[in-house]
């Protein structure tokens, strides 16, 4: 039983840390900054952004935002943005669907098969642990 609930909290943790970003953030020109809670701070490159971080723009900069539903917004000169959990074509008539229920289903399944995959190796691993036999001796 222990071995089974190891197993479904690794599978567990394994979902929870893969679902994280909500955008991508491509620098263009300029400075581009970031505020992920403790600041502004300038990126060089691309950086993946959580959901409530901020993105500025510098007055000769520009950047692209890239959700992960194919949604790009671009930022223009001296433009501040709010990541938002839900991309801002998702609102919009020309939003491409996306099931999120059955990524989640999927999501979860994948993390059952894990947990059910780490509790069998488990249980073959202790089955085939040699325990001592008691040694009888004649007299």
């Amino acid at each position: 039983m222990r071995g089974l609930l190891a197993a479904l909290c690794f599978g567990c943790s394994l979902l929870a840390a893969t679902a994280g970003w909500a955008a991508t953030i491509q620098p263009l020109q300029g400075q581009v900054s970031i505020n992920q809670g403790q600041g502004f701070r300038p990126i060089n490159g691309t950086v993946e952004a959580n959901a409530g971080d901020s993105v500025i723009v510098s007055p000769d900069g520009s950047a692209t935002v890239s959700y992960a539903d194919g949604c790009n917004v671009t930022l223009q000169p001296g433009a501040v943005m709010v990541i938002a959990a839900l991309s801002p074509c998702a609102a919009g008539s020309n939003a491409q669907e996306q099931d999120h229920n059955s990524d989640l289903v999927g999501w979860t399944f994948g993390a059952i098969v894990l947990g059910v995959t780490g509790f069998v190796a488990y249980d073959i691993y202790q089955a085939n642990q040699t325990s001592p036999t008691p040694s009888t001796s004649s007299q």
